[in-house]
């Protein structure tokens, strides 16, 4: 079987659901123009603003306050989206969707969802960073 990598550099063995492999999408790549510093800088951004905002969007879950978890989704959807992190931001875009009190377990199905891809992304872009020698904060 021949596996390629989808467009925005994530790639993943068959039968496992953890990425194996990021690199910046060629847009940032180029607006970096070769400062591996940069591209470092916006993974250490793009980490702490997602995990901020999960833990909003957690709070918000306790609080039944369900437009509060879709404005949530939808600006870590944007974030995840400018990084190359399609499979969190597809994640945030089922949230938005399912995002109303009468799914209120699906609505937490999705926000775990969600974290357990950031993960993911993190230790992708950690290993990325590490095989580069760039240090993350």
């Amino acid at each position: 079987m021949v596996f390629s990598p989808p467009p925005n550099g994530v790639t993943t063995q068959p039968g496992r659901s953890s990425h194996e492999v990021w690199s910046p999408p060629p847009f940032l790549l180029e607006t970096a123009s070769g400062d591996h510093g940069l591209i470092a800088d916006l993974i250490d951004l793009f980490n702490t603003d997602t995990s901020a905002r999960i833990q909003k969007v957690r709070a918000a879950l306790a609080d039944s306050d369900f437009s509060r978890i879709r404005r949530e989704a939808h600006t870590i959807k944007g974030g995840a989206r400018q990084v190359g992190a399609d499979a969190v931001a597809d994640a945030c875009q089922e949230l938005e969707t399912v995002c109303n009190p009468q799914e209120a377990l699906l609505v937490a199905a999705r926000v775990n969802r969600v974290q357990e891809l950031f993960e993911e992304m993190r230790r992708a872009m950690a290993s990325y960073c590490s095989s580069r020698s760039l240090n993350l904060r």
